[in-house]
């Protein structure tokens, strides 16, 4: 299926919603790399979750993307490089995507969640990446300072979880944070901070429902 759209000239965001993906496999990464991959710099063991989010994103299909490790304080995060984001057009920016490579108790590792929450997550940070090549310098600007309040900070985060979900991709981010806040080690601190900044599983499913009202009932999870 997968195969089928891009080679005619589809992305995955036109076709229907699916609830759960199965990782690619290397001939489908092939196609979706020699489609996506240009000024990609990809780290080897994600490489199928970060193609299969990538090709929801044909807008991304030329910005730069770096993936690396560093000892950060979440899973990942990603954000516009500083020389481009002061000195190169909006289209041209490149943009780096940091994996937490601290081995705690407490932290989620990408590598342990499923496959259909890395996609998640991942998508979640490709939905900044627009958002972020739709403003100039002030405009990201302002989106940092809104950072400051929290007020603002969630109806920001939960509008760039709207932008996933609206891509197709919307049970992959429910997986996610389902794994978040049920299904992980993750201090209480830390999950109640995620729960007020960004949607619940349970909103996930509301807004899914809301995008496709003839959603059938054995395909959503018990609300939590």
């Amino acid at each position: 299926m997968i195969l089928a759209g891009l080679n005619a000239g589809m992305v995955l965001g036109q076709q229907k919603i699916e609830r759960e993906f199965k990782p690619l496999t290397q001939k489908e990464v092939k196609l979706i790399e020699e489609q996506m991959g240009e000024n990609k710099n990809v780290l080897p063991e994600f490489e199928k979750s970060i193609y299969h989010a990538l090709a929801y994103f044909p807008e991304l299909k030329n910005t730069h993307i770096k993936f690396k490790y560093e000892n950060i304080k979440t899973t990942l995060n990603a954000r516009p490089t500083i020389f481009s984001l002061l000195f190169k057009k909006k289209e041209n920016r490149r943009y780096v995507v940091r994996i937490n490579s601290a081995k705690k108790d407490s932290s989620i590792e990408l590598s342990s969640v499923s496959y259909n929450a890395q996609i998640g997550v991942l998508a979640h940070e490709f939905s900044h990446f627009i958002d972020y090549s739709e403003k100039g310098i002030w405009g990201i600007f302002k989106r940092l300072v809104s950072y400051t309040n929290k007020r603002s900070k969630a109806k920001f985060e939960k509008e760039i979880d709207q932008m996933t979900i609206d891509r197709g991709l919307g049970w992959q981010l429910h997986d996610w944070a389902h794994t978040v806040l049920y299904d992980s080690n993750a201090c209480h601190k830390y999950k109640k901070l995620k729960r007020e900044i960004y949607l619940t599983p349970s909103k996930i499913q509301d807004y899914l429902a809301s995008l496709n009202p003839e959603l059938q009932p054995e395909y959503l999870f018990q609300k939590l």
